[in-house]
């Protein structure tokens, strides 16, 4: 439900993950390039209703000894209660210091600024894939809609940006994950403390069918070969190091692990 929260330790790392919408949709067409039919019966498989498929959107905040971080900011304005539940469960957004943007969909970058027309994490600073940032910016910038996300969004924040070129650490214990297919600078996150690890594949995945079916590819990714080879890539190295999961539009809280299935995969909600 929009609002609800979920609190979880990676080692010495307080995490919660908040629940910024809980829609349903259909699930006959969300992949474009499989049978329709097919699609439905593999959903009712697996127990869930193809009329009306689950689609949160989890935001996850992570409190290291070092930093306070976000990891994108959801919808926005008028159709965001992140703020109030950031604040409600004793977050203060002036005492966030770090926003790891995964990619620049409305989704994930609306609630940067807010309906004053500032940034609504006064204190952040942000990091983001470079060859996603160039991307964004550029639409930004030809935009002849002034509500359009990436103008409303990123351009504010041009002076808070540290541009990410290669996987690694972005804050200590908090690396990026190179997963481009999505979008053309995609990244997970990983996010390890004290012998534990959490995946973070945000739009890596979009449904826990595609454990079953990595191959198939929902209209919105930009480039469908390369994001199945990631979901192939992402889906073996949670399996194969047991890590626990988090997939930014999987039933709240988004949170499980991934387990081999023959020649596929198999998710495990926690």
């Amino acid at each position: 439900m929009l609002g609800d929260t979920h609190r979880f330790h990676i080692g010495d790392f307080l995490c919660v993950a908040f629940c910024d919408a809980d829609q349903r949709r259909q699930g006959a067409n969300l992949f474009a390039n499989a049978e329709s039919d097919t699609v439905v019966q593999e959903l009712k498989n697996m127990g869930q209703d193809p009329e009306a498929l689950v689609f949160s959107i989890s935001i996850l905040y992570i409190r290291t000894p070092e930093h306070s971080v976000l990891i994108d900011t959801g919808l926005g304005v008028g159709m965001s209660k992140l703020p109030e539940t950031l604040l409600m469960a004793g977050i203060e957004l002036n005492k966030i210091d770090s926003i790891i943007i995964t990619h620049g969909h409305g989704d994930h970058i609306g609630g940067i600024i807010g309906s004053d027309g500032k940034p609504t994490f006064p204190k952040a600073h942000y990091y983001i894939w470079k060859a996603e940032w160039d991307y964004w910016l550029e639409q930004a910038n030809k935009a002849d809609k002034p509500n359009e996300a990436a103008r409303k969004n990123l351009l504010p924040i041009q002076d808070k940006v540290t541009l990410i070129e290669r996987e690694g650490e972005i804050l200590p214990g908090i690396s990026a994950v190179h997963a481009p297919g999505h979008t053309v600078g995609h990244m997970a996150v990983l996010v390890e403390s004290k012998g534990e690890a959490l995946l973070h594949l945000v739009d890596a995945t979009h449904h826990p069918v595609q454990m079953l079916h990595p191959e198939w590819v929902p209209g919105f990714d930009a480039k469908p070969d390369v994001s199945t080879e990631t979901r192939w890539k992402l889906f073996g190295r949670a399996a194969n190091d047991n890590l626990l999961v988090m997939a930014y539009h999987y039933a709240f809280p988004s949170l499980g692990h991934i387990v081999r299935s023959g020649d596929v995969f198999e998710w495990k909600p926690i």
